[in-house]
């Protein structure tokens, strides 16, 4: 795998696509499985901003695509990498029988290749936390640093 590759990441759900479309985008809802501090602007164009208070960590960054309930993008920018921006791109798939797919994909490694290992680890460990909300399960958002 190379240290610049994407990364590609994905859970399954049992769940609507409306409910985890809102689960993605509302401010109350994304702080209850992945910041500890959230605001999004939904439209394209919108403004993003996240604090993770585990690493002391803020991201900035604006909607690229706003597509409910199937399709959100953004920019990521953090606060100590300024010069750094990546993109997130998340994707929601209807399975069919109650299910869905929701995979990220967070590209843009090339100008900071040491930071993806971390963020690959994040991913695996918010998309559980994001499963386990959507499926009424305890959320335990502690990172493991």
């Amino acid at each position: 795998m190379s240290e610049t590759a994407p990364i590609l990441r994905s859970v399954d759900v049992r769940t609507t696509p409306e409910r985890l479309w809102r689960l993605l985008t509302d401010a109350d809802a994304l702080v209850r499985w992945w910041p500890d501090v959230a605001e999004l602007e939904p439209r394209e164009g919108g403004r993003i901003r996240m604090v993770f208070a585990a690493n002391s960590s803020v991201v900035t960054g604006r909607v690229t695509r706003f597509d409910p309930p199937t399709g959100l993008g953004f920019t990521w920018e953090r606060e100590q990498s300024p010069d750094v921006v990546t993109q997130v791109e998340f994707t929601v798939t209807d399975l069919g029988d109650g299910r869905c797919r929701v995979e990220v994909v967070h590209s843009g490694w090339e100008a900071a290749p040491e930071l993806r290992p971390l963020h690959d680890l994040g991913w695996a460990h918010f998309l559980a936390c994001l499963a386990d909300l959507a499926e009424g399960r305890p959320v335990d958002k502690t990172f493991p640093n």
